[in-house]
């Protein structure tokens, strides 16, 4: 069973610096110190562990996207108010088992319940095909190509979010 966990930085830090290290990470993330840089940024409810039967399995980031830099990558059809959503399993003997799909259906779900985002984006290069499968059975499709400066050819997979009404 797979389920996301509130991030505690001062515990959660050193394995998600010791993920971003590990050569399966590292390889789509790219600099490792950039990205620690980037969890030690992100603000609280915007990151989460992704926890498989009680043992943390990998990572979850987002934010509201930056149109600026959209139209700098040439990607001016995602609309204003998307989140970009930034995924890794850092234990490399579950990537590829459905804990990254999964995680991305219940982010979903919260992001459907708390955001009025109209859509949810997550970029990688066109070679990751573990990723490729996770987005795609989590209920993404792809919408654009870009080419990134680091990693080469990306493919950007994108997800209409439908409002879901709390229940109070």
């Amino acid at each position: 069973m797979v389920h996301l966990s509130p991030v505690n930085p001062v515990q959660h830090r050193r394995r998600i610096a010791d993920w971003l290290r590990s050569e399966h990470v590292a390889r789509w993330w790219g600099n490792p110190d950039q990205r620690l840089a980037q969890f030690d940024a992100t603000p609280a409810g915007e990151n989460a562990m992704i926890v498989q039967d009680d043992l943390p399995v990998g990572y979850v980031r987002w934010e509201t996207i930056d149109t600026a830099a959209l139209a700098e990558a040439g990607l001016v059809d995602i609309p204003a108010g998307s989140i970009d959503i930034d995924i890794f399993i850092g234990d490399p003997n579950q990537a590829g088992r459905g804990a990254g799909s999964a995680a991305l259906a219940l982010l979903f779900e919260h992001l459907e319940r708390t955001t009025e985002a109209p859509l949810v984006g997550l970029c990688t290069s066109v070679k990751n095909h573990v990723a490729h499968r996770a987005f795609e059975k989590s209920g993404c499709s792809r919408i654009a190509r870009f080419d990134d400066d680091v990693f080469g050819p990306c493919w950007v997979y994108g997800r209409r979010l439908q409002r879901i009404e709390s229940v109070s």
